[in-house]
């Protein structure tokens, strides 16, 4: 219509608004990463009440009421992902919104075996060292600096996470 070419802002609903309509599982990774004012907004959602109040969606002036109230369909989920605070500068969930939440604490994997698994997983498969039977494979050789570098005096100040592994991978897969 012709009004859509006077405007120079329009709101379009963003993942987490088609989630609560739609009523799909909605993840956010990391959120202990999100800043507070974000974090503050999710309360009500993560509330019984399950709402988010939208002041923001835009002004109609011929309409004095410009905000809207969207309450998630009874399907939709929220999920939030972090690593614990104090892990490279993160911080904790305010006590308010952290007991809206169901915490799992899943252990770090230390599994010689497992992790050579990971590696070789993501590994690009064109990349090898010699004879793959004889156990040099870039995963056990991976492991094997890694192993040694957690007995040296440095090494005993830090934390290899899988994170950091595959971090090694993507390199190397780039690398090559």
């Amino acid at each position: 219509s012709g009004d859509d070419f006077n405007k120079l802002f329009e709101w379009v609903d963003g993942p987490l608004l088609q989630a609560m309509i739609n009523g799909h599982v909605f993840l956010a990774d990391e959120i202990s990463l999100a800043d507070d004012s974000v974090l503050e907004r999710l309360n009500s959602l993560l509330e019984p009440e399950r709402s988010l109040l939208l002041a923001e969606k835009g002004i109609d002036m011929n309409n004095s009421s410009n905000s809207e109230l969207i309450v998630a369909n009874s399907n939709f989920y929220f999920i939030g992902t972090m690593n614990p605070g104090g892990d490279f500068g993160k911080k904790e969930l305010s006590p308010a919104l952290r007991n809206r939440f169901t915490e799992i604490w899943c252990e770090s994997c230390t599994d010689r075996q497992d992790l050579v698994a990971i590696i070789e997983k993501n590994i690009k498969p064109e990349l090898s060292l010699g004879n793959q039977q004889d156990g040099s494979s870039i995963g056990n050789n991976i492991m094997d600096f890694v192993e040694w570098f957690q007995n040296t005096e440095i090494g005993k100040r830090f934390t290899i996470s899988i994170r950091d592994i595959l971090t090694w991978v993507h390199f190397l897969n780039v690398s090559a």
